[in-house]
């Protein structure tokens, strides 16, 4: 194993692409300390799950990468991408504030006053926002934030296409997204 680990990235990506196991180990364990640092300065407690997800996409790629660049800068572009990607996915979700209801909060909810007066608030512009929606609308929003029920069951539900629930998922996290925002509850910049 010891001279494995001291073998060249480049010699290492042979290797793998040849169908050694030990080779894709031995570049996640010599990168793994850098590249965790950059995914947890810039992701924070979701850095596992991009570390991952990173080697995944390595592997599955790796008969792309051209051996003209380093390996490294590769890797670390390959996660970049995940980080943007993860950004713009945390912006354009609407996340409730108190938990997965829609529920009143409570006081026991959290242990700042702070945050029990912003959900309380969250939550009214929320909920009058769901029902100035049309019933389809509201009830896909309803079935999919408060249930968590999956997208082809709230299609089969209503009758409908998948495409048409999606549609108004879309339609209906716009608006309350936008009543947020005219709320001043959260802010229209989005962050890379």
């Amino acid at each position: 194993m010891r001279f494995v680990s001291m073998m060249s990235d480049a010699t290492l990506i042979q290797a793998h692409r040849a169908g050694d196991p030990c080779a894709i180990s031995t570049l996640m364990e010599r990168y793994k300390s850098a590249l965790m640092g950059m995914l947890v300065n810039r992701v924070g407690p979701d850095a596992e799950d991009l570390y991952q997800e990173t080697w995944i996409r390595v592997s599955r790629n790796i008969g792309t990468y051209n051996e003209q660049g380093s390996f490294k800068a590769w890797l670390f572009q390959i996660a970049r991408r995940l980080v943007i990607d993860h950004h713009r996915r945390q912006t354009a979700r609407i996340r409730l504030v108190y938990g997965e209801t829609i529920a009143e909060p409570n006081a026991s909810s959290s242990n700042r006053p702070d945050q029990n007066i912003r959900a309380a608030e969250v939550h009214a512009v929320f909920a009058t926002a769901l029902t100035d929606l049309d019933a389809a609308t509201a009830e896909v929003v309803r079935m999919r934030i408060v249930d968590n029920t999956p997208f082809k069951i709230i299609a089969d539900h209503q009758g409908v296409p998948i495409n048409t629930a999606l549609g108004r998922m879309h339609r209906g996290l716009k608006r309350i997204r936008e009543a947020l925002i005219a709320a001043e509850l959260i802010e229209t910049t989005r962050t890379p």
